[in-house]
Parts: C-alpha cells; sequence; structure tokens
C-alpha cells in the first residue's frame, strides 16, 4: 500500500473506535455525527469522506469483527491440532475477559438490527461468513483426527456460538460470573462438540 492508502485506512481505523466508543457510550441512535467527529478529532465532513452515513460505519464495524474472527480461526488452523487449539481457546477466552466494551458494542449492534433492517442484513451476512468458517474449521479439524463427518456439524456449530453469545449476556446481567469455573465447564461442552 502506498503511504496515501495507509493514511486513509489509519483514518478510516479512527472513525471506527471513535463510533465504536460513542455507540457504546450513547447507543446507535444517540450518539450524533457531530459527536462521532469530535471523539474523532474531525471534521463531520472528514467522516462523510470515508463513510456515507451512521449506517455505513456500524457495517463497517461489524466487518472488521469478522475480519478479527477470521484471523483467529485461521491461526488456530496453523497449529497441529487445531480441535485441541479450539478447546484450548474456548476456556481462555472465557477466563480471560470480563464484560468488556466489545460485548456492549456487540449487544447495541444487535439491538439495533433488531429496528433496522439494513444493520440486520449486515449482521446476518457476517454471522453467515463466520458459522460457515468455523464449520469448516471443525470439519477439517476432525478429518485430520480421522473422526468420521459430523451429520449435525450446522448444529453443533450453531451451539458453540450461542454458548459464547449467551455468555456475552450473561457478563451483563452478573458481573461477578464465576469466569474460572465455566472456563472448565466450557472447555468440556465444546470437547464434547467437536470430538463425539
Amino acid at each position: 500500500m502506498t503511504s496515501e492508502q495507509d493514511r486513509g485506512e489509519a483514518r478510516c481505523n479512527q472513525v471506527l473506535d471513535a463510533a465504536a466508543d460513542c455507540f457504546r457510550l450513547r447507543g446507535f441512535h444517540g450518539a450524533s455525527m457531530a459527536e462521532l467527529a469530535r471523539a474523532a478529532g474531525m471534521s463531520v465532513g472528514h467522516i462523510y469522506h470515508y463513510f456515507a452515513n451512521k449506517e455505513a460505519i456500524i457495517s463497517a464495524i461489524v466487518e472488521r469483527d469478522l475480519t478479527e474472527i477470521l484471523d483467529q480461526l485461521a491461526a488456530l488452523e496453523s497449529e497441529d491440532d487445531f480441535l485441541q487449539a479450539l478447546i484450548r481457546e474456548a476456556g481462555n477466552d472465557l477466563e480471560n475477559q470480563a464484560c468488556n466494551r466489545d460485548d456492549i458494542l456487540q449487544l447495541e449492534v444487535l439491538a439495533e438490527a433488531t429496528r433496522n433492517p439494513k444493520v440486520l442484513d449486515i449482521v446476518r451476512s457476517t454471522d453467515e461468513v463466520a458459522r460457515t468458517c468455523l464449520a469448516g474449521t471443525i470439519a477439517k479439524g476432525r478429518a485430520l483426527r480421522g473422526l468420521p463427518p459430523l451429520s449435525d456439524l450446522e448444529a453443533r456449530t450453531e451451539v458453540i456460538i450461542a454458548l459464547f453469545e449467551g455468555i456475552t449476556c450473561r457478563a451483563v446481567r452478573n458481573p461477578t460470573l464465576p469466569r474460572d469455573a465455566m472456563g472448565v465447564v466450557l472447555r468440556k461442552m465444546v470437547q464434547s462438540l467437536l470430538e463425539t
């Protein structure tokens, strides 16, 4: 990339980081473009140079999250036994995170998706990519272990995702979750779903 492309990407990320903070604090509708501009340290017009509207910003945030998920799965697939890597990381992720800023933003995006068909389309399309990639990783990991294909792979993939999304909601309701103990239980559940 040229230095101009690097600058443009850095500016886009600056807007996305500022917008994510504003959406967490004030919600999608409560955060104005003027507020986003102040948080990003640029003019509203400059933001519109990169993003057509708030929906485009939320779309870019969701796509950036998807890229992180796909990168994490690719990193796990680089390990010799990536079923074991998935199990290990499932527990580690829970033990290392509290109800964090990303959880709050995910809930805000989902809430907006219930009201806004364009955001709903974005959420559903990125979810389909993530689900497909996770299912593929599980299938490849089982094949490497010599385990038979799963006839219920889609259902198991959905259950694994639901476990993590449910924990996000639980962390809002109960910030004192017993995370270490839950990490042990979660590893056992994911192991059962992946290996049996």
